[in-house]
């Protein structure tokens, strides 16, 4: 049922152009900051990737976190290329204006918790055309 509210709700945003496609999810349930405190254990989990917002030909990227992080890493791609840097955002940052996806082409983004040394696994990922508002 969640799956499709969820559904239906994106259908409903996409008809209004305000809903990123979502190209992969895992089925896990976010923990910690995603439904209101830090997770207590010492591993890094992924951040919780939400939207990817076409906003004046950028995008605007939203996410939650699930673990406590110095920063979070952000990486993107279009059809044509692999993953790349897209940007660096602070730890308690959770959302991000990428001025650099500005051309009229799908941009696929993932992101990753750091923390010193340690970096989570890369999130699910979402992607929208800047030019599809």
């Amino acid at each position: 049922m969640k799956r499709f509210a969820s559904s239906f709700s994106c259908v409903f945003f996409l008809l209004a152009g305000a809903c990123a496609s979502e190209v992969d999810s895992p089925d896990l349930e976010p923990t910690g900051y995603a439904t209101g405190g830090p997770s207590t254990s010492g591993s890094l989990e992924a951040p919780v990737l939400e939207d990817v917002i076409p906003m004046s030909k950028v995008l605007r990227v939203r996410w939650s976190l699930v673990s406590p992080c110095e920063e979070v890493e952000a990486e993107r791609r279009t059809d044509a290329e692999t993953f790349a840097p897209a940007f660096t955002a602070e730890g308690t940052d959770t959302d991000h204006v990428d001025e650099g996806a500005n051309e009229d082409q799908a941009y696929t983004y993932r992101l990753r918790c750091v923390r010193g040394e340690k970096a989570s696994d890369w999130s699910n990922t979402l992607s929208a055309n800047p030019f599809i508002e």
